[in-house]
């Protein structure tokens, strides 16, 4: 398919509360990915296509497409949503979530949680199939508590007609931790006749390519190491082209993080303690800016955008031209859980 043309593709992954609409423009203006995934849809009984998702979907930052995803395990009403996403010809792309770690998520029988059950899964899929004639794919983990049913799962995914999936290397009940199984996700991609995009922990456009070169992935998905590193795609596309490689300082950083303040958190005053919205993204931009966790530890004690900002200019803009970790420093954490 016309999206595989040139591999590695990337693709920016979708996280919950954070690939909106104004992320991924932000994302784009750093250097856009091949393709997006918007948040899921929650599929359900009383649910509706959710006006901000929608919004997403139908965004094209770049004039890059954007993949709408449903979360959910009831046939009819996925069926049933799937003829509301139709009233939107502009929309190509569905992906099936069946991966989400959150245990609120996998304890409801969706996302990561159907990969207990690989007969309900075949289900959701052929009735996805059935109803939607444009690109589908899946969203997965190794398993939930083992690899145990991996085998099984690539089979079903080759017998339902889905044109791509991703991988994330690790189970369910792993959640961010632990190593990255690569080396399953090698034998997923073996085994799978439709593309793989391989996913986790790819801290680096270095390391996704050369993970992309080990597995046999056609393609690398980066989520929480986009929002440290928005210039990753930029940086993935000027590897494989041999260019010389984007190397952002403190200063590209902080407008990095006006840019997060004026078009995500400023543009949506409906935006409840904006100032915690904001820490969700400098959590994990802190992990690149000092090795001792200085700048980390301010901003979470920091009240309000305005102080935030100011510990900002403090740490990013006391020494503008110094280099912006390529890497995250390993002793410091986004999240004590290591929860996104």
């Amino acid at each position: 398919m016309p999206l595989f043309d040139n591999q590695p593709i990337s693709v920016l992954a979708p996280m919950q509360d954070v690939t909106d609409a104004d992320f991924m423009s932000v994302i784009a203006e750093c250097g856009a990915p091949d393709f997006f995934i918007a948040e899921y849809f929650r599929v359900h009984e009383f649910s509706t296509l959710e006006k901000n998702v929608l919004r997403t979907v139908l965004s094209r930052p770049n004039e890059i497409a954007v993949s709408a995803q449903f979360i959910g395990e009831d046939e009819f009403h996925i069926a049933r949503s799937i003829n509301l996403l139709k009233k939107y010809p502009q929309i190509e792309y569905l992906d099936l979530n069946i991966g989400c770690p959150a245990p609120k998520v996998y304890r409801k029988n969706v996302g990561g949680g159907l990969l207990k059950e690989p007969k309900k899964i075949r289900s959701i899929l052929n009735v996805m199939r059935e109803n939607w004639d444009k690109s589908l794919s899946v969203k997965m983990r190794l398993g939930f508590e083992s690899q145990d049913h991996l085998e099984e799962i690539i089979g079903i995914l080759n017998e339902s007609g889905i044109n791509f999936a991703t991988i994330h290397g690790r189970t369910v009940k792993q959640l961010y931790r632990g190593k990255v199984d690569y080396g399953a996700i090698k034998k997923a991609a073996s085994l799978c006749n439709v593309p793989i995009i391989a996913n986790g922990d790819l801290t680096t456009a270095k390391k996704a390519l050369q993970v992309a070169e080990f597995t046999g992935a056609k393609g690398v998905m980066i989520g929480r190491h986009a929002i440290r590193n928005p210039w990753i795609f930029r940086q993935i596309k000027e590897l494989k082209h041999g260019e010389k490689m984007f190397e952002p300082t403190l200063l590209d950083v902080y407008e990095y993080v006006e840019k997060i303040r004026n078009k995500i958190i400023m543009k949506n005053p409906q935006i409840r303690y904006a100032d915690g919205r904001m820490k969700k993204f400098l959590n994990f931009i802190a992990l690149g800016v000092d090795e001792g966790g200085n700048f980390l530890r301010e901003m979470r004690h920091a009240r309000g955008i305005d102080a935030l900002m100011e510990c900002c200019k403090k740490h990013l803009l006391e020494n503008p031209s110094k280099p912006f970790a390529p890497e995250p420093y390993p002793n410091l954490c986004p999240r004590p859980n290591h929860e996104l």
